[in-house]
């Protein structure tokens, strides 16, 4: 019999991509009567803002807000760590978090036939993400990355005693550890943090909340102003945002930065994810689209704003907003019911509304010291946040509202616009194309991705200045097989923003589907990484096509800063891990590979390479065990079930070694190394 199955072929990463998040040209900005919401005006920091507003800040921070984002420790720790596990049915991962004297952690392990640990990875719990009213999740750094953990605390589950459960999205599809928090997330779950370009998840600085120049603009000018002459000129001082001084619906666009629910939202081209400043138009910033719904009374949790602006109370005042019931600069948890009724009476009092009821049972419904909002606007579960209930902001007369809605049937999603300027027109039309396409990226909807691109391509035929439309057309059409199509839309993607390493990566990707000239590939990728060297997934595919033209040091050299860059990219690792094999270093290839199957357990690619390392060395239980389990995670694998098939027989078990076989050959009639088995089988 010959040998094993050579090394596998390494892996192509995804394409790392920003949804709909630069290009080039700023946009112009809005008019605005205040002077620190243009460009170049600094963040200072919420630590100089307390300097001449001692009393505000600290008011605000018993503002959830002010709550919304900080690091976990024995001090603010309110979770039950006393022993609970969560097993993941679909992935067969089970995690469990738990205190080491003043650090937590979330572990993540399998189990063997004998109930043994066969994984084991573990991660802290370094910040809180969320003021905890109905949830703390939670994310680990590595360097300078931030990734959220698998598990929520739920601090209204069961009473109000909490409850560990899996934290959102994570129980339909199992990110593990790998889940990085984009700036668009960032943005609205913290304060004014800076993000390091085209590096995922990466911040050089996060701040601690979200802080005042959230809703006022950047405070350099303003401090610079004051600390110049403590007064200023006007009664309004102009060098910073006052969001009591806007319009209606500025003073709206404010909150609604972060309190406006939509299933995608679409940066406009040349915006940036913490580039909206207060006193803007909103719809100037961002397009938003929501999911039909069929439910009226379905809410999310960041429903807020556009319940509120149902609501009678709104349409008729004319002047009713956020603030109107919530002071931004207090906190309101445990002010008691009294605080929203009062606001309440204000414009309804108790007396004459008591006596406009037609029944006595209405009247005592509406007695001094009844809750408005109880009734008028009741708490219901939102659709997006397991264990936790919301008050729903549309104020009205509840009848027979059904307060609990099922997720819209259809074999299509289709996504409405919630601002009017996105309901028709050219570039509407462009929005909504790239909408679907990021739709059908995150829930993995070919449908959507389709939809997106038939959009897309019609969009842009009249609109073809749009660089992150162009990316997002051709990303979608290489995502669905369209090699050809997708390279003129990522040619024009990467003329336009020539220097964004997402474009530059994947037309290289193209390029190389499609067998296009190595070196013009090599120059893409090289382009890439002089835009950004700190792009280790770009890194990692630069180093493979070096090492598929014959440049095998130059590749383990790309993987080697891959892997430095980023510790926890399995791909890096199994690169480097294959490089090392083939440059004659096994121990140190051995290393890597199991590396990256410490990372991931199921990378089948480095378990089969393990396993042949392993046969080649003699060791064929150890060969075993790693067939066994790359057939496990991808059972479909003929060169996976080629090598078990193999490894059987060299031991002499020919039943196993038979049926193996057989499976490699029915998903690939004529696979060399089965046929091989087979047939010395039946000459033995």
């Amino acid at each position: 019999m010959r040998t094993l199955v050579a090394l596998c072929l390494l892996v192509l990463t995804a394409p790392a991509w920003l949804a709909a998040c630069t290009s080039a040209g700023p946009a112009e900005p809005a008019a605005s009567p205040f002077l620190n919401v243009v460009e170049g005006v600094e963040y200072v920091g919420d630590e100089t803002c307390a300097q001449c507003h001692a009393e505000l800040y600290e008011s605000y921070q018993t503002h959830g807000m002010a709550q919304s984002f900080y690091r976990l420790t024995p001090e603010n720790a309110v979770e039950d760590f006393s022993g609970v596990v969560l097993h993941h049915a679909a992935s067969d991962f089970y995690y469990t978090p738990y205190r080491e004297g003043d650090r937590f952690v979330q572990e993540e392990y399998r189990l063997g036939p004998g109930g043994e640990k066969t994984h084991r990875l573990v991660r802290s719990m370094d910040y809180v993400v969320g003021s905890g009213s109905a949830a703390r999740t939670y994310l680990t750094r590595e360097g300078e990355r931030l990734y959220e953990l698998p598990l929520t605390w739920y601090t209204q589950a069961d009473g109000g005693r909490g409850r560990w459960d899996f934290s959102p999205g994570y129980e339909e599809g199992n990110a593990r550890f790998s889940r990085t928090i984009p700036p668009r997330c960032m943005a609205c779950h913290n304060g004014t943090s800076d993000p390091i370009a085209s590096v995922d998840g990466a911040y050089a600085h996060v701040a601690d909340g979200i802080g005042c120049e959230q809703c006022h603009g950047p405070g350099a000018l303003h401090v610079e102003a004051r600390l110049a002459d403590p007064d200023a000129a006007d009664s309004v001082d102009n060098t910073i945002v006052n969001p009591a001084h806007l319009p209606l619906d500025r003073r709206l666009d404010v909150c609604q930065q972060c309190h406006t629910n939509g299933t995608v939202s679409v940066l406009r081209e040349g915006e940036e994810a913490f580039g909206f400043r207060p006193g803007e138009r909103l719809d100037e910033y961002v397009a938003i689209y929501a999911l039909a719904e069929d439910d009226p009374s379905r809410i999310g949790v960041i429903s807020h704003a556009e319940r509120m602006m149902q609501s009678a109370c709104f349409v008729a005042s004319a002047a009713m907003d956020c603030v109107t019931c919530h002071n931004p600069h207090e906190g309101f948890r445990d002010a008691g019911p009294e605080y929203f009724n009062a606001t309440c009476r204000s414009c309804h009092a108790t007396e004459p509304l008591q006596a406009a009821m037609p029944t006595p049972a209405l009247q005592a419904q509406h007695a001094p010291g009844q809750n408005c909002f109880s009734c008028h606007m009741p708490k219901v579960e939102a659709e997006d946040a397991p264990h936790a209930s919301f008050t729903d902001h549309y104020i009205r007369v509840v009848r027979d509202d059904r307060l609990e809605g099922a997720a819209v049937a259809g074999a299509e999603a289709t996504l409405d616009p919630y601002f009017e300027k996105d309901e028709e027109g050219a570039e509407a039309a462009v929005y909504e194309g790239m909408a679907y396409v990021i739709y059908g990226r995150n829930e993995g909807g070919r449908d959507a991705m389709t939809r997106g691109v038939r959009l897309l391509a019609e969009a842009v035929s009249e609109q073809p200045a749009f660089g992150e439309a162009q990316f997002l057309l051709g990303f979608a059409r290489l995502h669905l097989g369209q090699v050809g199509d997708a390279i003129p839309s990522l040619e024009e993607a990467v003329r336009l923003g020539p220097e964004i390493p997402e474009r530059l990566n994947t037309l290289a990707q193209a390029y190389e589907r499609a067998r296009r000239d190595p070196a013009q590939i090599a120059e893409l990728y090289r382009r890439a990484l002089q835009a950004q060297p700190r792009a280790a997934e770009i890194r990692v595919n630069y180093g493979r096509l070096l090492e598929t033209q014959g440049q095998l040091p130059a590749a383990l050299a790309e993987y080697e800063r891959a892997a430095a860059e980023d510790p926890w990219l399995a791909e890096a690792h199994y690169n480097r891990g294959t490089a090392l094999l083939r440059t004659g270093r096994p121990d140190e290839g051995e290393a890597a590979l199991n590396e990256a199957v410490r990372l991931q357990p199921d990378h089948a690619d480095a378990l089969q390479n393990l396993g042949v390392l392993y046969a080649q060395r003699g060791a064929f239980d150890a060969a075993l065990r790693s067939f066994q389990q790359a057939v496990n995670a991808a059972p479909r694998n003929p060169n996976a079930l080629a090598n078990l098939a193999l490894t059987h027989a060299q031991v002499g078990q020919v039943r196993q070694a038979r049926e193996y076989a057989q499976q490699a050959l029915a998903v690939q009639p004529g696979h060399p190394t089965a046929q091989q088995v087979l047939a010395a089988l039946a000459g033995g």
